[in-house]
């Protein structure tokens, strides 16, 4: 897919029956996000950041899909979800997560990369592109999206998250590598301008100036 049939669009309030139509997808067709094969991961809309129970306790909830698309519809209704919605052909293929780093209610593992609280970053949290257009830019084309909003308001640094690639990880769900760069990848960063700015166990935080 050429960059230039992307169009990238803020998440506001009115695009909120596109965000819901697309992850609704995701989680009833996606091969490695079905919510039916895969009650772990399939099902957070997102919200991970903006849910204040901790990650077993929304795993542990009978209804977490519902729940979970409730009070995220909630969310972005009242303005207070932050991110970018990639369409192609009039339709939503990707999204990705990102805000001022402060305004997540529940930051859970960026904690670790907190050495100042108050330090002004924008964080780049999270990739979710269609199983039909991923390899096809994008999340790249989200990348780019990404560092322009957190520009936008006026944040001088963006940063992003990516799982460390030599992490060892159980993968009950058998889900392929790929799928695993959620986050982003790092040659994804990397190829961006980003640098390391801390190498954790689990995951690196990379920066870029803007």
């Amino acid at each position: 897919m050429a960059d230039r049939e992307i169009l990238v669009r803020e998440l506001k309030p009115n695009l909120v029956a596109d965000y819901l139509r697309f992850f609704d997808d995701i989680y009833d067709n996606d091969p490695f996000l079905r919510f039916r094969d895969n009650r772990w991961w399939g099902g957070c809309y997102c919200s991970f950041y903006d849910d204040p129970r901790t990650e077993d306790e929304i795993n542990a909830s009978p209804d977490k899909r519902s729940e979970n698309r409730v009070v995220r519809e909630k969310t972005i209704e009242t303005g207070k979800a932050s991110g970018l919605l990639a369409y192609a052909g009039g339709k939503v293929v990707g999204w990705c997560n990102v805000a001022p780093r402060g305004s997540y209610a529940n930051p859970r593992y960026l904690k670790q990369a907190m050495l100042d609280p108050n330090e002004r970053v924008g964080s780049i949290t999270c990739f979710v592109v269609s199983s039909r257009h991923r390899k096809s830019g994008v999340a790249w084309k989200l990348l780019q999206s990404a560092c322009e909003l957190i520009k936008k308001w006026k944040l001088p640094i963006a940063e992003g998250y990516p799982r460390n690639p030599e992490m060892s990880w159980e993968n009950p769900y058998k889900i392929p590598q790929d799928n695993l760069s959620f986050r982003g990848s790092f040659n994804m960063f990397e190829r961006s301008g980003f640098r390391v700015h801390m190498k954790l166990e689990n995951f690196t935080a990379v920066r870029k100036t803007l």
